[in-house]
């Protein structure tokens, strides 16, 4: 009994030595926040439902990237992009194809590190379908705290 209580004792004493000891040293060097507040590259897709690829008897959604050739103004916050749809290939068939429409596509992107990204006005969030018939403006902080508005307006869609 007296080891048993023993063996606790021991095993307590190095639990509340792990619990209340840190890893983290005083008086480390304080390094600039990042400052980038940029969106680096734009990406579209298509999401739809494959009622051909069922899970536990519901349709899979299914998405196909599409073509995006983008120019980036920095100068003026302005990314104007062209959006070309892909042929048919997979599951992306020709009836998929046909119901792809500008006003009903999903869009995201890579933006400058320790940043965030949220959109202003009636632009939805990035990864929500998007009505990309009407320019999109997004707010990226950077991790220092600027801010830079960004427009996002498609200026060629290829079906």
């Amino acid at each position: 009994m007296k080891k048993q209580k023993t063996f606790y004792i021991s095993i307590s004493v190095l639990m509340l030595i792990t619990l209340f000891t840190s890893c983290l040293k005083k008086d480390l060097p304080d390094y600039p926040a990042w400052n980038g507040n940029y969106i680096n590259n734009v990406f579209v897709e298509y999401r739809w439902e494959d009622l051909n690829n069922l899970y536990n008897g519901k349709p899979v959604v299914a998405y196909q990237k599409l073509q995006v050739e983008e120019e980036i103004d920095s100068s003026k916050n302005m990314i104007n992009i062209q959006i070309t749809v892909p042929a048919v290939s997979g599951t992306f068939t020709a009836d998929v194809r046909n119901n792809v429409s500008q006003s009903h596509l999903w869009m995201y992107s890579d933006i400058s590190t320790a940043a965030t990204v949220a959109p202003t006005g009636n632009t939805p969030k990035l990864g929500d379908p998007a009505d990309l018939t009407q320019p999109q403006t997004y707010v990226v902080t950077a991790a220092n705290g600027q801010k830079r508005t960004w427009t996002i307006k498609v200026t060629s869609f290829i079906k």
